[in-house]
């Protein structure tokens, strides 16, 4: 049962409105959002690789972006996969009658189109789910199990169980498991506890503190949190703890950036040490460039739930409230603010 709520239904759901918005506003701003809203267009795509193989061939350092012509842009500012990500487990949970592992699989697996574009992940566990494996079989068995991308799902998960931080991370546990292990599971279900404490009514700090209490001691993302936390005792801003967070956690060791043991510790140090201001911290987790698809999505969660609803600009929220389903085309139109209204007003379930 979802207890402990502080403040009044307006309060929630100005935490909870600023939750969906400020992950989409992170979402929707970094450069690989460029490339997700590009993503059904075969003739973009096939373009910017070969192009960029004749540019390589010449030496010329400047990447290509993906570019339309005489096309035009008619999506330059959206959220992508991270907001949409969101969205799907928002559905899943009003939609499914328990919030059992067989029932949170269920709900994802009708989602999981052969029109969806997902991330490595979400593409391993959905052929994995083709030859009949189950969760948690079908995350663990994954070359990415350790990935961030169930994390933006736990934030809706965080609004449904708002208040209730454990069973928040009990639900988040096993809809992580679908797709994701270990390292993917606990980054979510931190994830999870402190949006619910958040939207709940905690402070950030104790929400965030909370959040790492969920993580297993002696994990690699545990091991992050205290090299994280270092970064943040030095730093006197946001902003001035960036190059120590791309020094200790935004190695390049891995061809992409989106690793939860790397990007959740980042996430909680520039939210907290820009106290939960979403332009500040925003601003500060665009400058750690490979953590740009998902760690500002991240950060503008925890900073939209701390700060609430109005720390997300009209200009902004005219872009990112409406989902524009460019890699799950179902989800086009759909509305995040009534989605974080539905998940506050949903009623308790049997788990």
């Amino acid at each position: 049962m979802r207890t402990d709520f502080a403040g009044t239904r307006d309060a929630r759901e100005e935490r909870a409105v600023g939750a969906l918005l400020g992950l989409a506003a992170g979402d929707a701003a970094g450069l690989p959002a460029q490339f997700h809203r590009r993503a059904r267009s075969a003739w973009t795509r096939s373009a910017g690789w070969r192009l960029s193989a004749a540019l390589d061939e010449q030496r010329v350092s400047r990447p290509l972006l993906p570019f339309t012509l005489s096309i035009g842009d008619d999506i330059p500012l959206s959220p992508t996969d991270d907001a949409e990500t969101a969205a799907v487990a928002a559905l899943v949970l009003l939609e499914e009658p328990r919030h059992d592992s067989a029932a949170l699989f269920a709900g994802w697996r009708t989602r999981m189109s052969d029109d969806v574009w997902t991330g490595m992940a979400e593409r391993s566990a959905i052929i994995n789910s083709a030859r009949g494996l189950t969760p948690p079989a079908t995350g663990n068995d994954n070359p990415v199990h350790y990935s961030d991308s169930a994390v933006p799902a736990a934030v809706s998960i965080g609004l449904y169980y708002a208040g209730d931080p454990a069973n928040a991370a009990e639900v988040a546990c096993r809809y992580a498991e679908i797709t994701h292990a270990e390292d993917g599971v606990w980054a979510a279900q931190a994830m999870a506890v402190a949006i619910a404490s958040l939207v709940g009514g905690a402070h950030l700090s104790d929400a965030l503190r909370a959040a790492a209490g969920a993580i297993p001691e002696g994990s690699w993302t545990a091991r992050n949190l205290a090299k994280a936390a270092h970064v943040r005792e030095l730093a006197r801003s946001a902003f001035d703890a960036v190059p120590g967070l791309v020094e200790q956690l935004s190695p390049a060791v891995y061809s992409h950036g989106g690793v939860a043991a790397e990007t959740l510790p980042a996430a909680f140090v520039l939210a907290e040490l820009a106290d939960g201001d979403l332009a500040t911290a925003l601003g500060s987790a665009a400058l750690v460039a490979r953590q740009s698809d998902s760690m500002p999505a991240m950060v503008g969660a925890l900073c939209g739930a701390a700060s609430g609803a109005a720390a997300v600009p009209d200009t902004w929220r005219r872009h990112v409230d409406k989902i524009a389903g460019v890699l799950i085309p179902d989800l086009k139109g759909l509305s995040l603010t009534a989605l974080a209204g539905r998940l506050l007003d949903a009623p308790d379930i049997v788990r």
